[in-house]
């Protein structure tokens, strides 16, 4: 053999064993995915995701109370102080870093978060 042959030899021997030793015109098989119990929607990671639970303070006739509430599920209530401009039937809502005031429409507004939600 002369030395070009076995450098060609060579060099055909390590283009094949960089494509996998597959020929060119053949299609990757895509891996295998093992399928779970329940599929779960996964949200683009550049998406943020709105948290489900929400937290409030509610005035009744009687107390104030503040609870969660996470989809369907509410949190027993525990009893607090009543802010003094919270009027019966209204409530506060925590919204990210703020609170919103709920309850009639034209009272709908910011307002300082009360300790009791923080």
């Amino acid at each position: 053999m002369t030395p070009g042959r076995i450098t060609l030899l060579l060099l055909a021997t390590l283009l094949s064993a960089c494509r996998g030793g597959e020929s060119a015109d053949a299609t990757p098989t895509p891996p295998e995915t093992t399928p779970s119990a329940a599929p779960s929607p996964s949200p683009s990671p550049s998406m943020p995701r709105r948290p489900t639970i929400r937290h409030y303070l509610a005035r009744t006739a009687e107390r104030c109370e503040v609870y969660s509430v996470d989809r369907d599920a509410v949190s027993p209530a525990t009893r607090t102080p009543c802010p003094p401009d919270l009027q019966i039937g209204e409530r506060i809502r925590v919204m990210g870093k703020s609170c919103m005031r709920e309850g009639s429409t034209e009272r709908t507004q910011p307002v300082v978060c009360p300790g009791a939600l923080l």
